[in-house]
């Protein structure tokens, strides 16, 4: 039979030992706790790549001094993950367009992302011209994240005007709608301007133009901006 002495340190042994169970790591790094108050930025700093580890992917080092040499890699890798990145513009010239069919012009490249969450603000124009009958058109900034498959936008991204045939200046307006998106890890997106006959009759000509920025989203929620697996370009780990 144990002394008492010896039931207490046992009972001790396997508090401390719970405890460490139930602690994980925080965005992988072993010496920093998930439930340290400090996670939040641990995480947001790692999966944005501004730190890699220090002596190990596993390890951030929470007490190590920061060098000067140090600190000139992480301000660096801060401004790359905080620069926004500009989509090649795509414009195409008038051409004629079935308002019925919804379509959708000035398709840009896919964009994957790949290693935090982003916001995308595109700016896109529409030169409508030549109606056919007496034409309301609805012009919208959309976002597909299915390959074109579907294309939805943002409340309150929409403009339209009224075109009339034989009308003078009624014939010919650009629209200029604006619209951001919230983009999670994992998503692929593409981005134009989807025409819609809003009231009347008739089609148009049309022709367009999209510009995109990606730039940096701070969720508010953990897991904090998951990381790609695969680091490039960013120097050696610290």
């Amino acid at each position: 039979m144990m002394s008492k002495p010896t039931l207490i340190a046992v009972a001790c042994a396997g508090l401390l030992a719970s405890g460490a169970a139930a602690a994980a790591p925080c965005a992988g790094f072993t010496d920093v706790d998930d439930t340290s108050s400090f996670c939040p930025n641990v995480e947001w700093l790692k999966n944005r790549q501004v730190t890699l580890g220090c002596t190990s992917a596993t390890l951030y080092c929470p007490t190590e001094v920061v060098t000067r040499l140090s600190m000139s890699a992480f301000m660096n890798r801060l401004g790359i993950a905080l620069t926004p990145v500009d989509l090649p513009v795509v414009s195409a010239a008038p051409a004629a367009q079935n308002l019925t069919a919804g379509p959708v012009i000035c398709i840009s490249g896919p964009y994957p992302v790949l290693d935090f969450p982003r916001r995308a603000y595109v700016s896109a124009s529409a030169d409508l011209s030549a109606p056919t009958g007496n034409v309301d058109v609805r012009a919208t900034a959309v976002v597909s994240l299915n390959g074109g498959a579907t294309w939805n936008g943002p409340v309150g991204s929409s403009q339209y005007t009224s075109l009339y045939t034989g009308a003078s200046p009624g014939n010919h307006y650009t629209l200029n709608p604006f619209a951001t998106f919230d983009l999670e890890v994992g998503q692929t997106a593409s981005f134009g301007v989807i025409l819609n006959r809003f009231a009347g009759v008739g089609d148009v000509t049309a022709g367009c133009q999209t510009q995109v920025q990606i730039a940096n989203r701070n969720r508010a929620t953990s897991p904090f901006d998951p990381a790609s697996a695969a680091v490039t370009g960013r120097g050696a780990g610290i």
